[in-house]
């Protein structure tokens, strides 16, 4: 889509999205802390409870996706593509508009998302636009669900590897996944950001482009009380968070390398 269309995703989807944010939430306080002594990560597809992931699948991923497929036809193409999870979508057009004035953009976030299943929607939702500079990110809904670590390294980098398989010029610029209100989630991602910024410094056109910085308390390892969302959501920031994004991604998506 670009700067001047309209978002006709149905409302009833980011309804959606928050239910099933907050049921992860609470899911990952009770059961998924990686350094609990007795736990063990999850190497399978989907949820712990396959119930609850068909139960996604049906109502938020693929719904979201057909509507991805017809705004891919009408539009054809689109320079700048944002994909991945909750983040993502909630990156209105409104806000996109404000922080990349002018500029050809697709959001192609789903909440929800994980690394696999977005490798599984890559080609259709993304690729088929013919990005020329892609912002990916993903990985904290994996590892809500527990997923083994090496799991998500292994998606990760073989999402890398689908997208210059179609176009190895394409940019592709890894965001880290931010700090939250969920202490669990808190411990592990900084060692996923590490790993990402590894892979941009081996990969030709990958840029890690960190951000925990900003987000974090100045103390300790959890997202600033200024960009807490009014709902009190402990897992998504709020407009002010997305100004932060804006200001550090604008270099890269505005500015020739």
């Amino acid at each position: 889509m670009n700067h001047k269309s309209k978002n006709r995703l149905p409302y009833f989807l980011f309804f959606l999205l928050f239910a099933v944010a907050t049921t992860a939430c609470r899911s990952f306080v009770e059961r998924k802390n990686y350094f609990h002594p007795r736990f063990e990560c999850f190497a399978e597809p989907g949820y712990r409870n396959s119930k609850d992931f068909n139960h996604y699948i049906e109502k938020i991923w693929q719904p979201l996706r057909l509507v991805y497929q017809a705004e891919n036809q009408k539009i054809g193409k689109s320079k700048i593509v944002f994909v991945g999870n909750s983040l993502v979508i909630l990156f209105f057009p409104n806000l996109l508009q404000k922080e990349f004035p002018g500029e050809s953009i697709a959001n192609r976030g789903i909440g929800g998302d994980m690394s696999e299943t977005l490798l599984a929607r890559l080609d259709e939702d993304v690729l088929s636009l013919a990005p020329e500079k892609l912002v990916i990110e993903i990985g904290g809904n994996d590892f809500i669900q527990g997923k083994c670590l090496s799991l998500v390294q292994n998606n990760l980098k073989a999402i890398v590897q689908k997208v210059h398989s179609k176009n190895p010029n394409i940019e592709i610029y890894l965001l880290s996944v931010p700090p939250t209100r969920v202490r669990e989630l808190n411990q592990i991602v900084p060692v996923y950001n590490l790993f990402l910024s590894q892979v941009a410094r081996e990969t030709k056109n990958v840029e890690y482009i960190e951000t925990w910085d900003l987000f974090r308390k100045e103390n300790e390892p959890s997202l600033k009380d200024e960009f807490l969302r009014e709902n009190g959501d402990p897992l998504h920031f709020n407009d002010k968070g997305y100004e932060v994004w804006g200001k550090r991604l604008r270099p890269y998506l505005q500015n020739p390398k």
